[in-house]
């Protein structure tokens, strides 16, 4: 039931974001940025707790020197997708203390998205480090180069041959079972920061930012950046 639940709110949030995403992205004017540039807190009004960004019931234990954000991704995740490049470069510009990473949406199988799949396809080519580098281009092979058809998820092993995997290797290491515990771990993460469509950005695991229909990915990044500040004096150094 809940993974019926997670499948259907990320279909929603497909139909409802393309449109937001995708003109955010035009309008997106790169600039040089000072490292520190998010040191201060973004100008304008705070976002609002409960309809910006979300408490997390159980958040992590906060450590360390750096606030941690997460993306709760799927690489068959259309507005994904379309999300990355504006993502990608918000990710260059932030400042040193600020530790960013990917985290694949483990919601179950499903022949549309491939959620495990394409998790476990992360999993393994983090491995065989081949994942930072690759990151980009999956994007491209399912939604430019439609290499997932015809056999849809069969092919998510053939994705990373660019990168000098060959599919039958990928495969058997999608299928390792330290493979398998990160996927369970992935999954039971996700459901406990309350995840339930992509993209979703998580903070310090305190702070669950999802993409809304009104204030699309640029109101998202803007929360974040705040969420950053506020976070920062909990940790060391600060």
């Amino acid at each position: 039931m809940r993974t019926t639940r997670l499948l259907l709110a990320s279909t929603l949030v497909t139909a409802l974001m393309a449109t937001a995403v995708d003109a955010a992205a035009a309008a997106a004017k790169p600039a040089a940025t000072p490292a520190g540039a998010a040191a201060k807190a973004p100008a304008g009004p705070a976002p609002v707790e409960g309809t910006d960004y979300f408490r997390i019931d159980s958040p992590d234990p906060v450590r360390g020197g750096k606030v941690r954000v997460v993306e709760v991704f799927g690489y068959g995740c259309p507005i994904c997708n379309r999300f990355q490049p504006m993502l990608k470069a918000w990710g260059g510009k932030l400042p040193a203390d600020v530790e960013f990473a990917y985290e694949p949406a483990a919601f179950g199988a499903d022949p549309e998205h491939c959620w495990d799949d394409f998790a476990r396809g992360f999993y393994a080519a983090k491995a065989l480090g081949v994942q930072a580098k690759a990151h980009d281009a999956i994007y491209d092979e399912v939604f430019v180069q439609h290499r997932l058809e015809p056999a849809g998820c069969a092919n998510v092993p053939t994705l990373w041959s660019d990168f000098g995997v060959d599919a039958k290797t990928m495969s058997a290491r999608m299928q390792a079972f330290d493979i398998g515990a990160k996927i369970d771990a992935a999954h039971d993460e996700v459901v406990r920061w309350g995840v339930d469509g992509t993209p979703t950005l998580v903070v310090d695991g305190t702070w669950r930012v999802p993409l809304t229909r009104d204030g699309g990915p640029t109101a998202l990044l803007r929360t974040v950046d705040w969420l950053i500040v506020k976070q920062r004096p909990l940790h060391k150094g600060h």
